[in-house]
């Protein structure tokens, strides 16, 4: 059985983006991200984590001794370097080495882009539709109508839609005014060299399987610390530029068919600032319910917390 099979067998499938998923699996989404990526938690990969421990119980002083004597000689040099790795500033750099778990906590809250992408996810799927037009409708036109669904990256995506190697962060979609946007988040890194392209195979397997519908609009969002490239003909230039240095690895890049979707895309930028900027807007002008009021708020004062806010630090 595949894992794609294995996956729906368990957790169930979306068969079109239409589709709503409850924010609920934005939370199954960070344990998902946690369970795949262990490194975030012990602070090494658990291939060098098991390494250690081996390490350390084959060491000469402890031939012969009982497993409950092993297992405190362990203990105890797990202790020493998870202290010697914990920092107590909260912007400060992280050190190499196993962590202790306020270290761990501390890592993923203010310094990983992944837990940005989850947390944007839970809260992107709380908005209300009135908000995700008016914040869409400011780079892309459309008809205020219908209802928006949003997707994070993660295994009932990959599992659903059957799309490998297809880091996408978080995609929204309205089937009444038949807009996608992908909403691509960066702490103040750039975009990857081909991401754009990518993107473009992403919507072209998602109308070929029937997940968006024919003639659907389609907008790359960048969202970032700084302002982003997002100037569509250059980007894609450079993109197809790189393409041709290497046809062999990126000739899937290079069909027809997929330039015409490229000609169909729309690309803008935001910052975070700028997000947070807008939000207090649409509280200021629009009768906001205390729950949107609430979830704005809160992720504005997470936003705010992130290392990239802090460079100066």
């Amino acid at each position: 059985m595949k894992a794609a099979e294995k996956y729906r067998r368990v957790f169930g499938s979306v068969r079109h983006l239409k589709d709503q998923i409850s924010w609920t699996t934005g939370l199954t989404n960070m344990v998902e991200f946690l369970a795949w990526e262990p490194k975030q938690i012990l602070g090494i990969t658990k291939k060098q984590y098991v390494r250690q421990i081996i390490e350390w119980a084959t060491q000469p002083e402890l031939a012969g001794k009982s497993v409950e004597e092993i297992e405190h000689a362990i203990i105890k040099k797990l202790n020493a370097k998870m202290h010697d790795t914990e920092q107590l500033e909260t912007y400060a750099s992280q050190r190499v080495g196993i962590c202790h778990p306020r270290e761990a906590v501390r890592r993923v809250k203010f310094f990983s882009e992944d837990y940005l992408n989850k947390e944007f996810d839970i809260f992107l799927s709380l908005c209300s539709d009135a908000y995700l037009d008016l914040f869409y409708q400011q780079f892309i036109p459309f008809e205020s109508s219908g209802t928006w669904s949003t997707h994070g990256n993660s295994g009932l995506f990959e599992a659903s839609t059957e799309l490998k190697a297809m880091y996408m962060d978080n995609l929204a979609y309205n089937h009444q005014a038949n807009v996608l946007v992908a909403n691509e988040l960066k702490f103040n890194g750039r975009k990857n060299p081909d991401q754009l392209l990518k993107y473009c195979v992403m919507y072209e397997h998602l109308l070929d399987k029937g997940f968006i519908d024919k003639g659907a609009k389609f907008l790359l969002l960048f969202i970032g610390g700084n302002a982003l490239e997002h100037n569509k003909q250059r980007l894609a230039d450079r993109e197809l530029a790189l393409c041709h240095k290497r046809p062999k690895k990126y000739q899937h890049l290079l069909r027809p068919e997929l330039l015409d979707i490229v000609d169909h895309l729309q690309v803008a930028s935001i910052t975070w600032s700028a997000l947070i900027a807008f939000n207090q807007r649409y509280l200021a002008e629009n009768e906001v319910s205390q729950v949107e009021q609430k979830l704005l708020r809160g992720f504005h004062q997470s936003l705010k917390s992130k290392s990239f806010m802090h460079l100066d630090v």
